[in-house]
């Protein structure tokens, strides 16, 4: 077998195994293993990795594993190394974070890449480093890991350029329409996106990866691939390994070359906790009776804490005028309650003008350059249908949770149960061994019903036709409602033919969201905002407290 494609067995605690495997990448992981022990030791509370026996003597297996990937060799540190993990280690004796031993691995192989950029931009390298991909369960530390990188990297002098994913989607439409005014029609204008990001800074430091649209699948799969030929570097942190990426998006295949990319690149840490740190962090702000930013349910008592509340983080009483907003890409937003004057702006909007309307993360950016405190009042109980109004609602979330500003918000009802029945329609799912259940879209060779040429889908096992011309949905195994489908009814080898109104009543639910893979790869966006909504829920919660 070839080795660079071997995925060892993932080890626990309470499963004690032998390793006997000699690849040589498995040899080399060795080298930097006595840097995670002595990195442990130097933090309290901590205990070493724990050791498995095996060919190459006792192996720390945390150390050894990085979400089924061997490490690669590394050099030793420079003389400099140690800052990160002292920071850490700061942090941990004053309270700010707490010790987690599944971080260490985390940061020792940040504190190295530290060095490796340091040799890169003192000419002693000629080569860029690899990157680094961190993983894992929303609330696991990934970001606060990225940004004590982020900061150490800058404290270096060296720079790096830091970006949550909405922001870098809008960084790089921004870069793309600028070079395609200023150049016209040439033939790969993404090149030039990626080497103006690289003469910026070589380093992109990439928060939140994770794709969901046919759309930005294609502008990242482009952008990274000529950002690595560049000489750019990565650090990204995800809750999904890189080939869990996109696994409910249609047409799947044309994002594999950013997968590729990225395992050819980076180096995979897989980021094992087993708690939510900001739920955590919000129990204890419940226990302490902290004054709360969310005030549930609906009604003229919610009302009032909330205009209390925000005159509280106002610090004044005043009246409050109306504006508009200029929004990226030549856009506005309307506002008709906002306070401007004194140390704290502020901006109130309802639900439905930020989360029903058409609006998006482009817009929200624009608010949070905008204002210090986001007011927003009369969020629902969101239903299986109200799925589009959800996901803008976290990604409203997502914006300020990233730049630490604050939202005081009326709901329904407590933040973990504003999804519940979303949580329920994406529950279930078949096996993701079953491959056969994933659809998938081309450009058939042949004429469709029309005589021209149509794009086809190819027919998951719960969508199947009848005699009668309907098709059937059926949900493990067993056949609901027959619906009429306004697609012509060809079956050639599973393939469908596909037209702009599609079959009546089915999405894209239908074709990409039927094992648990992929449904779980849906519902991640609003299992990240609950944890977030948790740790956001008080004023002791939000960072500009």
């Amino acid at each position: 077998a070839n080795p660079a494609h071997f995925k060892p067995p993932r080890f626990s605690r309470q499963a004690p195994v032998a390793c006997t495997l000699s690849c040589p990448e498995m040899r080399a992981a060795r080298e930097c293993l006595p840097r995670v022990a002595a990195a442990s030791a130097r933090l309290p509370h901590c205990t070493p990795p724990i050791s498995r026996t095996g060919a190459f003597g006792a192996l720390p297996c945390r150390a050894l594993l990085k979400g089924g990937v061997p490490l690669q060799p590394r050099r030793a540190f420079a003389a400099s190394s140690g800052n990160l993990l002292q920071k850490y280690e700061e942090n941990v004796r004053t309270g700010a974070v707490r010790h987690t031993e599944a971080q260490i691995p985390c940061l020792v192989r940040l504190e190295e890449l530290i060095g490796d950029l340091s040799s890169l931009g003192s000419g002693s390298a000629s080569r860029p480093p690899r990157g680094v991909y961190m993983y894992g369960d929303p609330g696991s530390g990934k970001t606060m890991m990225m940004d004590m990188f982020h900061a150490a990297v800058q404290e270096r002098g060296l720079p790096s350029r830091r970006a949550h994913f909405h922001d870098f989607m809008l960084d790089m439409s921004r870069e793309l329409h600028r070079i395609r005014k200023e150049f016209g029609s040439i033939r790969d204008p993404m090149a030039l996106v990626a080497k103006s990001f690289v003469k910026q800074s070589p380093l992109l430091c990439f928060d939140e990866c994770h794709v969901l649209n046919v759309g930005d699948a294609l502008l990242m799969r482009s952008f990274f691939e000529r950002l690595f030929e560049a000489g750019g570097v990565v650090v990204a942190t995800s809750n999904l390994a890189p080939d869990e990426l996109y696994s409910s998006g249609i047409n799947r295949e044309v994002f594999q070359p950013f997968i590729n990319a990225i395992l050819e690149h980076c180096d995979q840490m897989r980021l094992t906790v087993g708690e939510d740190f900001r739920s955590s962090k919000s129990a204890k702000l419940a226990a302490s009776s902290g004054a709360r930013t969310f005030f549930w349910p609906l009604g003229e008592n919610a009302d009032r804490q909330l205009v209390a509340t925000l005159e509280l983080v106002l610090g004044r009483a005043s009246t409050p005028t109306s504006g508009i907003i200029e929004v990226p890409m030549g856009r506005q937003l309307a506002c008709r309650r906002m306070w401007v004057e004194g140390g704290v702006r502020a901006a109130e909007f309802s639900y439905e003008e930020l989360c029903v309307r058409p609006v998006g993360t482009h817009d929200y950016i624009a608010l949070c350059e905008n204002f210090d405190v986001i007011v927003l009042t009369g969020v629902p109980r969101f239903s299986s249908t109200d799925e589009n109004s959800a996901r803008r609602f976290a990604g409203l979330v997502d914006v300020l949770y990233d730049r630490h500003l604050r939202l005081l918000c009326t709901i329904d009802a407590a933040p973990r149960e504003l999804f519940a029945a979303i949580r329920e329609q994406y529950s279930g799912g078949d096996e993701d061994d079953q491959a056969d259940l994933r659809a998938s879209v081309r450009m058939p060779t042949h004429g469709g019903s029309s005589g021209k040429h149509v794009a086809q889908f190819r027919l998951p096992q719960s969508v199947k036709y009848t005699e009668s011309g309907r098709y059937r949905v059926t949900s493990d195994g067993e056949d609901s409602t027959e619906v009429k489908s306004a697609a012509p009814k060809e079956v050639d080898g599973g393939w469908v033919e596909w037209s702009a109104t599609g079959l009546l009543d089915a999405s894209m639910f239908d074709l990409t969201c039927h094992t648990k893979a992929q449904q779980h790869d849906r519902l991640l966006p609003l299992l990240r905002c609950e944890s977030r909504l948790e740790e956001m829920s008080y004023l002791a919660g939000q960072a500009s407290a």
